[in-house]
Formats: C-alpha cells, sequence, structure tokens
C-alpha cells in the first residue's frame, strides 16, 4: 500500500542519493535525517529516519508517532527498549524541530514555513580504520549551517545564521559534547551496526523440501521454506531430464521469522506420474542438493487423508445421533405416564455425560524569542565512552535555532 509514510520515505530516499557518496566494500556511513514541512503538504509535519550505508534501517513520523525498523537485522543490534526510548526521543524532537522552523522563517522573513532539513551522521574506512563526521541545515532547499569537525566550529553560508553560529561556538560545553557523538558515540553505533549486519546477512539456513498435491488430478507442488537468503532455485525433472512445460513458478515468500518459501507447481496426469520418474530439486548456497521423488510415499495429498477423515466423522456423529434420539425417546416416554401418588416425575434434563466427549543534539542556545523550554535538553552533555554505546544516543535531543 502507497500511504504517506511511503511518500516521506521516497522524499528521503532522494536525499540519499544526492549527499551520501556511493560506499564500497570497505567504506560505510551511518546517516540520519530530520525532514519537517509546512502543513499544506499535506504529509507528515516531521519525519526521521535512519540509513546504514544507503540502506534505510528505521523511520519515525509525526503521524504514526513510532519508531519502526525497516530491516529484519536491525532489532537484533540494539535491545528491546531501544524503540520505546528513540520513540519518546523523537516526539519531543519533532516540538523543537517544528519551533526551528517558525524561527528559521522569522530569520528569512518569510510569511509561511519553507521545508527545514538536517542530516548529521559519520563515516568509516574499514580498511584504513579513518573516520569523519559531518552535520548540516537546510532550509528551503539552501545551506543554513554546517559543522567543522576538523576545526570544530561552525559555519554559516548566508547571514541569517549568523547568529545561531556564534551562539553554538561559544558553548564550549555543548560543541564537545556534539565533538564526541561524531568521532566516538556514532562510530561505535556504525561499526556494530555492520558488524550486526554481515553477521544476519552471511548465515546460511538450509530448506525444507516437501512434496504437496491436494487431489491426484491437483497440479504437484515442490514447496521449499525456511531457507535463509532467499537466492534459490527450484526444478522439475522428469526421467533425469529438466522440464520446463507444465511447470508454475511463484514468487519468493517472506515467512515470519526472517526465512523464505517458494512453490514450483507441474501439472502431471496420474498415468504420467506412474509412468515416469519425476523428481523435484532444490539448489540453495546453504547446502547439497536437495532431491526428492515424486512417489506415492513422498507426496503429502489431501486425498490419501479423506477416507480417515470420513471414518472420523462417523465416529463422533454416530454415537451422539444416538444420544439425541434416546433422550427424545426417553422424554416422550416419560411424558406418557401419569405421576404416582406422592411422587414426581423423574425425566432427564440432559444428556448422559458420556454421551457427548505483538535527533539533532541537545539545545546550545538560548532563543532570541521566549519560546516553550523542552525536557531533555542536556542529553549530549552526559554522554561517556562506553564499552557498549547506549541505545538513547541513536537519536540525540534535537538543538533550538536561536
Amino acid at each position: 500500500m502507497y500511504t504517506v509514510s511511503n511518500r516521506i520515505v521516497h522524499i528521503s530516499t532522494l536525499l540519499v542519493t544526492y549527499l551520501i557518496p556511493m560506499t564500497c566494500a570497505a567504506n560505510h556511513s551511518l546517516n540520519y535525517f530530520y525532514t519537517a514541512l509546512p502543513q499544506s503538504t499535506g504529509l507528515p509535519e516531521f519525519t526521521a529516519v535512519a540509513y546504514l550505508d544507503e540502506e534505510l534501517m528505521y523511520f519515525y513520523d509525526s503521524s504514526t508517532k513510532e519508531v519502526v525498523a525497516r530491516q529484519e537485522w536491525v532489532k537484533g543490534a540494539v535491545d528491546p527498549e531501544f524503540w520505546r526510548r528513540n520513540t519518546h526521543i523523537l516526539k519531543e524532537n519533532e516540538q523543537v524541530f517544528k519551533d526551528n522552523m517558525d524561527t528559521a522563517r522569522d530569520r528569512f522573513n518569510q510569511t509561511s514555513a519553507l521545508v527545514l532539513q538536517k542530516m548529521y551522521g559519520c563515516d568509516w574506512d574499514e580498511a584504513t580504520g579513518a573516520t569523519d563526521g559531518h552535520e548540516q541545515y537546510g532550509y528551503g532547499g539552501e545551506d543554513f549551517l554546517l559543522f567543522d569537525l576538523k576545526n570544530e566550529r561552525w559555519i554559516a553560508p548566508g547571514r541569517q545564521g549568523l547568529i545561531t553560529k556564534m551562539k553554538w561556538d561559544a558553548n564550549v560545553i555543548k560543541l564537545e559534547a556534539k565533538i564526541h557523538y561524531l568521532t566516538r558515540t556514532c562510530i561505535e553505533w556504525l561499526k556494530k551496526y555492520v558488524s550486526n549486519r554481515r553477521r544476519k546477512l552471511e548465515r546460511t539456513v538450509p530448506p525444507q523440501v516437501t512434496l504437496l498435491q491436494k487431489e491426484h488430478s491437483y497440479p504437484l507442488t515442490c514447496h521449499a521454506t525456511g531457507f535463509y537468503p532467499n537466492a534459490i532455485r527450484i526444478l522439475w525433472g522428469r526421467d533425469e531430464v529438466e522440464i520446463y512445460d507444465d511447470v508454475v513458478h511463484e514468487e519468493t515468500l517472506p515467512n515470519g521469522d526472517g526465512t523464505y518459501q517458494k512453490r514450483i507447481h507441474l501439472t502431471v496426469s496420474p498415468e504420467d506420474l506412474q509412468q515416469h520418474d519425476y523428481t523435484c530439486t532444490v539448489q540453495h548456497v546453504s547446502g547439497d542438493d536437495v532431491v526428492l521423488s515424486a512417489n506415492r510415499d513422498s507426496i503429502r495429498s489431501n486425498s490419501r487423508n479423506t477416507q480417515v477423515h470420513y471414518i472420523t466423522i462417523v465416529l463422533v456423529l454416530v454415537p451422539l445421533a444416538f444420544s439425541v434420539i434416546g433422550f427424545f425417546i426417553m422424554t416422550k416416554v416419560c411424558k406418557g405416564k401419569e405421576p404416582t401418588a406422592g411422587k414426581e416425575k423423574q425425566c432427564p434434563t440432559s444428556l448422559p455425560e458420556k454421551s457427548v466427549h505483538l535527533l539533532i543534539n541537545a539545545k546550545t542556545a538560548e532563543m532570541e524569542k521566549p519560546k516553550k523550554r523542552h525536557s531533555a535538553d542536556t542529553l549530549q552533555i552526559q554522554l561517556v565512552p562506553t564499552e557498549r554505546p547506549t541505545e538513547a544516543e541513536q537519536f540525540p535531543q534535537a538543538s533550538t535555532v536561536c
């Protein structure tokens, strides 16, 4: 389904195409994007997305107000509380970013706000160990503020950002917190994600293969499931020769546990099935080919169970029918008798018992105009090097553009 959230993701993907250089196997990048849009667009007013290299990891918008994973391997890199904590942080950042839009609109002397964006993150050369970090703001498609990590200062390409630049440069404590995040915390997370993705993607799980047929007149199905990765080749053969006629391939589909399944159907008459040796061969990177011969013992068929089903129905329903009939007979007989003196009629009132058996850093400057303060203003001041980065550091609290 093509939803509003999907449209925002598409916008962010376009941003990534232009802002993130193509990465080879040894170069990796971790980038976060904030986007605030005017109400008139009809889209969510605030979104935040996280990318590893060019792969979308997770996503938040002001409509759903929830951080949602877009890659299965991300879940293994974070603890279960990650999603709740970062959802709380981004809800606060959403309000700060909306305030920043109002400030930017006033700075540019406009009657209506334009698109306000922020990108921050880090890069790591796996071969050389070199790292780098970056952070920048954009408003109306133009650069508004950029952080010069090498010289540890902010750059304002236009006069509208000069006030913020001077105040942020003067705040040494928060400037050091930002440097620490871009050079240490972000790099730790980048390496953690790369390692987890590689471990997840390099694993292999062999398929479980079954031959299925509803009835003798139905197509014969070769079903492979539970395999990973999703690349797989399934083919039908007759007398050791691959066949293509009367063969229908279904798409490879995901299972709920991160593995995949695929079906391939063969239309064959019962006579041909008896006269020839039909086999299903499954080829997967996890191991040797799996070959199943299509014979009576290897095919799971509904027709084989039909007689059993009928017997079961008879065994259950016949005793029940007799019990019901007996109940009505006893009731009728009882009604036909007159009660004796001093005794009431004793007729059964029931059947006998046996008859039915699932961003942007902390505020770093005072506002030009009085505005609402937000609770988590000093998160990044508290950051310290840790052996394992805490999930709350993924989306730092947003700074107020003053």
